[in-house]
């Protein structure tokens, strides 16, 4: 049976591990809380590409042909920087491991280059963003993406990332960056300045980088979700089991105290005899 000074010790570690849980769940959500505003804004702004991707589809997507068929296709996994997020970044790797076409892979995540070298993958390079990636650094994989398809070492690219739903619901998917169904809409007549191959050639590029951009933002705003509701769960938990061992504690307490009781007035009622 725990005694009252080990149950102490107990609650002593569980309220480290409170506050511990307690400040990592508030910086998550202010962490949340911006990246989620980010996406927010960022959505509209990407959404407005994808309307004249819409129209000029076949156009766009010939800026960046294949030049060499049978070269194997660019896997681009995006996980997170940190751990205790949950499962978020376990199911990215279970889901990519069971995609059976097989090519190279670019790393992005720290979470993702160390998943790859301790099971002795090679990988082409590994990219790590910050928390709040901004699109200077993913400019940077993109740039190195299309060296890769103008050099003919890769025929497509796919990116394997953990698409956001809510905050509860980030589920893998594997999708290909230059090609890619997003509906139809109403073509409108446009005039190109200074020339129409200018023109769609410059806003490919931005097309396409401001799509990479988001499934990165998709997947830091997925990774700061998984770690609030992880942290959220984590304090709860400790809450809990505090408050059980806190009863406990003084239900020992309570006990010795009475048996203690008796023992005195045991003692009285024998000298009483006496």
């Amino acid at each position: 049976m725990p005694t009252v000074q080990s149950l102490k010790k107990k609650l002593n570690t569980i309220h480290s591990t409170t506050k511990l849980t307690r400040a990592m769940k508030t910086a998550s959500t202010v962490k949340f809380a911006k990246i989620s505003g980010i996406y927010a804004e960022y959505e509209k702004y990407a959404g407005e590409y994808l309307n004249l991707y819409r129209n000029y589809r076949s156009e766009f997507n010939s800026v960046f042909p294949c030049t060499n068929p049978d070269a194997p296709c660019c896997f681009v996994v995006i996980a997170s920087n940190r751990g205790m997020c949950g499962s978020f970044n376990t199911e990215l790797f279970s889901f990519f491991s069971n995609i059976e076409e097989k090519g190279i892979i670019i790393s992005c995540g720290k979470k993702a280059a160390e998943y790859f070298e301790r099971k002795g993958i090679e990988t082409e390079k590994n990219f790590v963003f910050e928390d709040m990636p901004s699109q200077k650094q993913v400019k940077e994989l993109f740039e190195y993406i299309c060296t890769l398809m103008a050099e003919g070492k890769i025929s497509s690219v796919k990116t394997v990332y953990p698409k956001y739903t809510n905050m509860i619901k980030q589920k893998p998917i594997c999708r290909d960056l230059f090609t890619f169904d997003e509906g139809k809409t109403e073509a409108k007549e446009l005039v190109f300045v200074p020339d129409r191959d200018t023109v769609i050639k410059n806003t490919a590029e931005k097309i396409f980088l401001s799509v990479l951009y988001k499934r990165v933002l998709e997947t830091a705003l997925g990774a700061q979700a998984a770690t609030l509701t992880t942290m959220r769960s984590a304090y709860d938990t400790a809450c809990e089991y505090s408050a059980k061992l806190e009863t406990e504690m003084n239900r020992k307490r309570q006990s010795q105290v009475t048996a203690d009781v008796i023992e005195i007035s045991s003692e009285f009622s024998m000298k009483g005899d006496i």
